[in-house]
């Protein structure tokens, strides 16, 4: 009987756990549609500006002051944007969060062959009673994808812990960056940080799913430098890093861009659950190498 009274108060613990979770991602959820709406009336530039905090950061493709990236730029009044949300989480305490999902550029009037696709990760700060405001923006482009996975909400038990012990992501961030640079590769890097529900956004290709997923993508890519910048910034148990990073593919040559993680504490670690690589292109111009005349 005590340990039937026992499971039963467990259980409720639980279940009330991940609804005050629910709860707390309802004004998170609300300032992203609250967001879409903005783009979709207005245009994109009117609704960053309107949702952005003064210091934050967009990629474009490094990173830069977002208000002031906006401010220069111009909407193009034949373009109707439009954002679906698919998955969002916040932190025990409520000051940060993240949304995710699909972005699309359709031109008005146009075929949707010459729409624009890809997935963004927008990351949420908020002071205490205050409203949520644009952090980080990140995005990634592909082409239209032949499947609706990335149209369906995902559906998680969003465990919380409010992180009593103020355990830092620091250490298990650098050495996921050091492992990357072994024999091990980013795969093996993966393999020992990434949650099983993790999820990779890489230019060009459909969202990567699950760690099993993201280790067998992830194995020919080996970091060649370690970062001389990594920013870090944490709340209760939710975190995010950025760095800049290249990387080695023995089939597709040298790629560098910025990588985004989204680190969740579950279980007494850290535990990578988001990652995002937005590639910056190299502009140069191929030279034509001509042999030397004997």
């Amino acid at each position: 009987m005590i340990l039937r009274i026992l499971t039963a108060v467990l259980l409720f613990l639980s279940v009330q756990n991940v609804s005050l979770a629910q709860v707390e991602l309802q004004p998170l959820v609300a300032t992203e549609v609250s967001f879409e709406r903005a783009a979709a009336d207005k245009g994109m530039k009117a609704a960053f500006l309107e949702f952005l905090r003064d210091d934050a950061i967009v990629f474009a493709p490094g990173p830069v002051n977002g208000r002031d990236y906006w401010n220069a730029r111009q909407d193009d009044s034949n373009s109707q944007p439009s954002r679906n949300l698919t998955y969002s989480d916040i932190s025990a305490n409520g000051l940060l969060g993240y949304t995710t999902g699909n972005w699309r550029i359709f031109q008005k009037g146009k075929s949707e062959g010459l729409a624009k696709f890809g997935q963004y990760v927008t990351i949420w700060e908020r002071s205490p009673g205050g409203a949520f405001k644009v952090s980080v923006e990140i995005e990634v482009s592909h082409e239209k994808l032949p499947f609706s996975e990335t149209d369906k909400p995902i559906r998680a038990n969003q465990k919380r812990d409010i992180n009593k012990r103020r355990w830092s992501p620091a250490d298990a961030s650098m050495n996921f960056l050091r492992a990357s640079m072994t024999s091990e590769k980013l795969g093996g890097a993966y393999e020992k940080f990434a949650a099983d529900d993790v999820r990779i956004l890489r230019d060009g290709a459909p969202p990567i799913i699950g760690k099993k997923n993201a280790i067998e993508a992830m194995n020919e890519y080996l970091s060649v430098e370690f970062p001389k910048k990594v920013s870090l910034f944490q709340s209760a148990d939710l975190a995010y890093t950025w760095n800049p990073c290249q990387f080695d593919n023995s089939s597709e040559g040298m790629s560098k861009g910025n990588c985004l993680h989204i680190w969740k504490l579950r279980n007494k670690k850290w535990w990578i659950v988001l990652g995002v690589f937005a590639p910056i292109l190299n502009e140069t111009e191929p030279t034509l190498k001509m042999k030397a005349k004997r």
